[in-house]
């Protein structure tokens, strides 16, 4: 190369210098680029790190991304409730109790302020207001009766104790009475006085239904209620509107669900029978699980048997393993077992168990010993007693050898 073509050269390099430190910059980031792209490891870290914001921005732009994923979310839930059933029962189990159950309060509980207070109309008294004589009296099935003469003369007196001592108006009578979890409401009205028992600690708007229970007695039988003197038959039609009243102010859940709408009441019967249909399969399963847990244990505990696996899924059953041929058979184990033979799958490979008794079975099928022969193993030994026939003892001492357990044959004469 001449003078100018050196110097031309270095020129060039002095020119493109910089052009060739970013191509060199580039191709390297390009080699990085290329790798990642390359490596599924690599690029799925890539993928990782703005997965969970991707996921977002896709669900906050519109409904095609969610819309696309549900059918798969619902596929794989159906799945996983057929292939696993008790996964998806102890999954579901923490979160379908206290659902039912608030589901069931929230209907029942018509005042929430009051969810926690029962109560129950026991006995109704009405009471002629002049004389304090009993008109009708009604009790609930489960109240202890009253004497309605004895209540009306303790309600007549505790008013004229109140009228005299403390210089009331004629109609502000007494109208509570408290003793222990047992409350008597008091309404007076014009010619009759309503008395009610109550158990427990009923809502103010019970007493608005009492007064208008009341207000209607004197309505219906204002002449009678006039002329009263004694005789109560008139008033016995009263009676049903007594028990009537006290049904339906009765907090007690037998109560409570009877006057709910009738669709409510659907809801609650099929959600009832779900869950006893649930708590039905939850103990039967628990039952099948631990027979089937009994029946592969106790298989695997037999000499001869040895379980590699056991599956257990929508009713079928398998056990896979190994078998010696002189094992005892697991049809036999499986018969004593309450499980149907017909969903059993036994699914087990031969092989040659190591146990003494099995070695010995398998050396007598060998030489095949007469009747008078008795063989003993114990350890490597195989030890041969009772033996008449010389060429027998030569043919088992031979046969013996393929026994790798057998490293020594003892041939015991009678009488030793």
């Amino acid at each position: 190369m001449d003078e100018s073509s050196i110097e031309i050269e270095k020129l060039r390099s002095i020119l493109v210098k910089p052009e060739r430190a970013e191509i060199i910059r580039l191709q390297g980031q390009l080699d990085q680029l290329l790798f990642r792209l390359d490596d599924k490891k690599t690029r799925a870290a890539d993928v990782s790190e703005i997965l969970a914001t991707a996921t977002q921005l896709s669900n906050k732009r519109d409904s095609d991304y969610s819309n696309t994923l549900k059918p798969m979310v619902v596929e794989q839930f159906q799945t996983s409730s057929r292939e696993n059933p008790e996964i998806m029962a102890e999954a579901l189990f923490p979160i379908l109790g206290p659902a039912i159950r608030k589901m069931i309060a929230s209907m029942l509980s018509r005042d929430s302020k009051k969810t926690k207070r029962t109560y129950k109309f026991e006995q109704l008294f009405l009471i002629e207001k002049e004389s304090g004589l009993p008109i009708c009296h009604a009790k609930s099935g489960s109240a202890e009766t009253q004497d309605a003469d004895m209540v009306s003369g303790m309600l007549s007196a505790i008013q004229s104790f109140v009228h005299d001592a403390f210089s009331t108006q004629e109609f502000d009578g007494l109208n509570t009475l408290q003793l222990g979890e047992l409350s008597v409401w008091i309404e007076w009205g014009p010619d009759a006085v309503l008395a009610a028992v109550i158990r427990g600690v009923a809502p103010e708007s019970c007493r608005t239904a009492l007064q208008q229970l009341l207000e209607d007695i004197h309505h219906d039988y204002a002449e009678s209620l006039a002329n009263y003197e004694g005789d109560s038959e008139p008033f016995e039609k009263i009676k049903p509107d007594f028990m009537l009243f006290m049904d339906n102010h009765d907090s007690r859940l037998r109560n409570r669900v009877r006057n709910l709408p009738k669709d409510i009441r659907q809801k609650l019967a099929f959600i009832g029978l779900a869950l006893v249909c649930f708590i039905a399969w939850s103990i039967a399963n628990q039952v099948d699980k631990h027979r089937w847990n009994d029946f592969v244990s106790s298989l695997d505990a037999v000499p001869g048997i040895v379980i590699t696996d056991s599956i257990r899924s929508g009713g079928q059953y398998i056990v896979r393993g190994l078998q010696d041929p002189y094992a005892t058979d697991p049809q036999t184990i499986l018969a004593n077992t309450k499980i149907n033979p017909e969903n059993v799958s036994i699914e087990l490979e031969p092989y040659h168990a190591m146990q003494p008794e099995f070695t010995l079975q398998r050396i007598r099928n060998v030489l095949v010993p007469d009747s008078g022969t008795t063989l003993e193993l114990n350890g490597n030994t195989l030890s041969i007693s009772g033996a008449k026939s010389k060429n027998w003892i030569e043919d088992a001492k031979r046969l013996s050898r393929q026994f790798p357990v057998i490293t020594h044959v003892v041939i015991n004469k009678d009488g030793q």
